[in-house]
């Protein structure tokens, strides 16, 4: 019964005296392992947090709090740093923003955490133009689509009115006309077309076009004239076979009117229709019977006229104002010409078988020729 008793106070002992080696064993781990550790301040996208850690290099602190940085993320200090106690590491995840300006597409790669930031990153100055979200919209790790309408100097031609030039930051046409407060429906046409896309200095014009219906009773219907021909009938004689009679119908008209002027009519529907009666006309192709023969007739002696002028008083001085004369001296006609003097100056055939008219334009040209009526020495004294 003694060494019973001795046997358990021995093993008492021992378990006491294992638990109590164990327990400082552990002690002295744990001494030498914080003795080991650093506390650092881990920063993510801005937040920051303190960490205990017993790594080495940055590198080994982000694998450790299980953080993967990518080729577009940015780490402060670099990855192979080494880091002690009180080391501030930043990480700036990058994002995809994806920006569509005035119709333009582009994508870029930002670690900013707002819309304001991540413009600046990527040097866009968009003073004045209007986004797609607010521009202190959060972008998250996933990224953006940021939609981005600068101002633009537009000049809109409304309905006819005079044109009117604003600013508007949109981008397309239709949005231009929506800011504006313009209207339009689908028979309105606008150029160019509201889903293109608007540039600086472009012109918007919309022409307002209103499609109605008229209805209109017993709208007369003109008749025409249909002609025969009728070859038993003299040329040109006519006859009327059939008088005219207009018609009538209830007629329904579509009205085009573009900025309140009437532009187009068709007819869309017709009712109660009769018929005009159109006129017949016969008209004859028959040639006449010829005229007979006239009877021949003697040419009738040449008549000389007379006048008042200085050749009739030559001549009646001349010639008694005999234009037929030819008494045989050598002289002829009522101004007595020379045979030579006759042909000189362009007469032809004989003077007195000549008119009145052609002895005087010869007498004319002789007269230039001479300076006056010297040619006619007595009769032509005085003239």
């Amino acid at each position: 019964m003694q060494l019973l008793a001795t046997l358990t106070r021995s093993k008492a002992a021992l378990a006491a005296l294992v638990t109590a080696v164990t327990l400082a064993l552990v002690a002295t781990a744990a001494g030498y392992l914080l003795l080991n550790k650093s506390t650092i301040t881990l920063s993510l996208d801005g937040t920051a947090a303190e960490v205990s850690t017993d790594a080495k290099t940055v590198a080994d602190v982000l694998e450790q709090e299980g953080v993967e940085v990518g080729k577009h993320d940015v780490v402060a200090p670099d990855l192979d740093t080494p880091v002690d106690d009180g080391t501030r590491i930043a990480v700036k995840f990058g994002r995809p923003l994806e920006i569509n300006l005035d119709g333009e597409k582009s994508r870029h790669w930002v670690t900013a955490t707002d819309v304001t930031t991540a413009l600046d990153q990527i040097g866009l100055r968009v003073a004045g133009a209007e986004l797609s979200t607010s521009r202190g919209a959060e972008i998250s790790r996933s990224g953006m689509r940021l939609t981005i309408a600068t101002p633009k100097k537009v000049t809109f031609a409304i309905a006819g009115a005079k044109p009117v030039t604003s600013k508007v930051a949109v981008m397309t046409v239709g949005q231009a006309l929506e800011e504006q407060g313009v209207k339009v429906d689908r028979d309105d046409i606008v150029k160019p077309a509201p889903r293109k896309r608007l540039d600086d200095r472009d012109k918007v014009t919309v022409t307002k076009v209103r499609v109605v219906k008229k209805d209109v009773k017993d709208e007369p219907i003109s008749f025409s004239t249909e002609t025969t021909y009728d070859d038993t009938m003299y040329e040109g004689k006519q006859e009327t076979v059939r008088e005219g009679r207009a018609g009538r119908r209830d007629v329904t008209y579509q009205l085009r009117y573009e900025n309140g002027k009437l532009v187009g009519r068709k007819i869309v529907g017709v009712r109660d229709y009769v018929a005009p009666v159109n006129t017949l006309v016969k008209v004859g192709t028959k040639e006449p019977e010829p005229e007979p023969e006239p009877e021949p007739v003697e040419p009738a002696a040449p008549v000389y006229s007379s006048g008042g002028t200085v050749w009739d008083a030559i001549a009646q001085c001349e010639s008694g104002g005999n234009w037929a004369t030819n008494t045989g001296n050598g002289y002829y006609g009522g101004l007595q010409f020379s045979l030579s003097t006759w042909q000189a100056y362009g007469g032809t055939g004989y003077p007195h078988t000549q008119s009145r008219e052609a002895q005087i334009a010869v007498a004319e040209r002789v007269a230039a020729a001479e300076g006056g009526y010297g040619a006619w020495p007595h009769c032509g004294a005085g003239y």
